[in-house]
């Protein structure tokens, strides 16, 4: 009789043993199935742009100085003080930048603005009796040449006949307002096409006038800009009217002054172009110590 237990015995034996070394690759393949899915850290890489890269090296918000920068405009940009900028930067000349310079636009920690350098009393003094001395004798002088004038003038009057007056002219510019010590007056006659909304970046008013028509500055001062480097603004005209006011006039088909240049009021500096809405139009602003304010705040009506 054959003994049927060795054969089955033996099978058993190596079914039991390729199960054991299955078990641990069944078991990792099970529990892989049940696992929740791993995240992978993906690298992200991001461009920056030459603003965030001078961010990111300075600690601060960072200017770099283009070709055709000055302070104003670079402070224009910025919506910012020039006079600021100057003290941030410990700029004594701001008419003299460097391409490639760098300039903070944030105030440093700890910033003390430096008291005004005052004269000294001697000195003060000395200049006063100067010019006292310098009146006393112009006083005299004066009033001698007033009385023989004054004789000449009554002579004058008797012999030569009185002149009629001129006929008087409609007056068909902008009137001037004097507001905060500028007297104002409008770059050129038109229809104000859109207004100041700071909420919407509108920072100034759009002036419709005609392609060529001539642009005048809106009060004397002096020109501290000229160029098309502000993105959007074309061939923009800046003009100081003193430590407080600029003014903007953008979109200008042609640009006939240039920087440093001493302009007196309703003084023609360019002519009207094509805004970026394809309008014959004129971008024009006021700031007041850096920021965007109205301009139909300190622009009179046009008179008839």
């Amino acid at each position: 009789m054959l003994n049927p237990s060795k054969p089955l015995f033996t099978k058993a034996k190596f079914f039991r043993v390729g199960c054991l070394n299955c078990l641990p690759a069944l078991s990792f393949v099970l529990l892989s199935a049940c696992a929740p899915p791993v995240k992978v850290a993906v690298e992200e890489r991001t461009v920056l742009t030459v603003r965030q890269q001078s961010e990111k090296i300075g600690g601060q918000i960072v200017a770099i100085v283009q070709s055709g920068d000055t302070l104003y405009s670079i402070g224009f940009e910025s919506n910012l003080d020039v006079k600021q900028l100057a003290a941030w930067n410990d700029i004594s000349d701001v008419s003299r930048l460097q391409v490639g310079q760098r300039l903070r636009l944030t105030k440093p920690v700890g910033f003390v603005a430096k008291p005004p350098i005052q004269r000294r009393h001697d000195a003060s003094r000395l200049e006063q009796k100067d010019v006292s001395k310098r009146e006393g004798v112009s006083r005299d002088s004066a009033l001698k040449t007033q009385t023989a004038s004054s004789k000449s003038a009554t002579l004058a009057s008797s012999n030569t006949p009185r002149k009629s007056k001129p006929a008087s002219t409609v007056n068909t510019t902008p009137i001037a307002r004097d507001v905060a010590g500028v007297k104002w007056s409008w770059p050129f006659s038109g229809k104000v096409i859109r207004r100041f909304s700071p909420s919407s970046t509108q920072q100034g008013i759009d002036i419709l006038g005609t392609q060529g028509q001539a642009v005048t500055a809106s009060a004397p001062g002096e020109v501290v800009y000229v160029g098309n480097s502000l993105k959007g603004y074309g061939n923009l005209v800046i003009i100081k009217h003193n430590d407080n006011f600029l003014s903007a006039y953008a979109h200008n088909q042609k640009i006939i002054v240039s920087e440093g240049q001493k302009i007196s009021a309703r003084q023609v500096i360019g002519s009207v172009g094509v805004n970026n809405r394809r309008e014959s139009a004129l971008h024009f602003q006021i700031r007041r110590k850096g920021k965007p304010v109205n301009p139909l705040s300190y622009l009179s009506a046009l008179s008839s």
